[in-house]
């Protein structure tokens, strides 16, 4: 059975970009364009792992993980954050954003699978 991934973020050609690539690699992936639409889903889809912008209209990244970690529905999904304010490409995958590892928005398919791999575990049914 394949992992699933919710990727959250406002921008449609980042989400059809990171679905894509994610799907190459056998991933169910899910889609929301908002903090509250990406609530919804997590707790209806209950995904593997959550792809999280940091910086959306509505509600920021920091407050849905922070809602998502208050939830006993959602509390132990993990969160790989996304951001455009990391503009080092090429710099590997960076921990540490209220504890969760952050990428750029410009990071390599390479740097995304080693965070995903990172994050569910290197030995993953995909």
């Amino acid at each position: 059975m394949s992992k699933k991934i919710l990727i959250v973020d406002d921008e449609p050609d980042v989400v059809a970009v990171i679905k894509f690539t994610l799907e190459t690699r056998g991933f169910e992936v899910i889609t929301a364009y908002d903090g509250d639409e990406g609530l919804n889903k997590a707790k209806r889809e209950n995904p593997d792992l959550i792809i999280l912008d940091v910086l959306m209209p509505k509600m920021y990244g920091n407050t849905l993980a922070a809602e998502l970690e208050s939830s006993n529905e959602t509390k132990n999904i993990p969160i790989i954050f996304l951001s455009c304010l990391v503009s080092d490409e090429g710099q590997g995958v960076k921990q540490d954003m209220w504890g969760h590892i952050l990428l750029s928005k410009l990071c390599s398919e390479e740097e995304l699978f080693e965070a995903v791999d990172r994050t569910l575990g290197s030995n993953h049914t995909n």
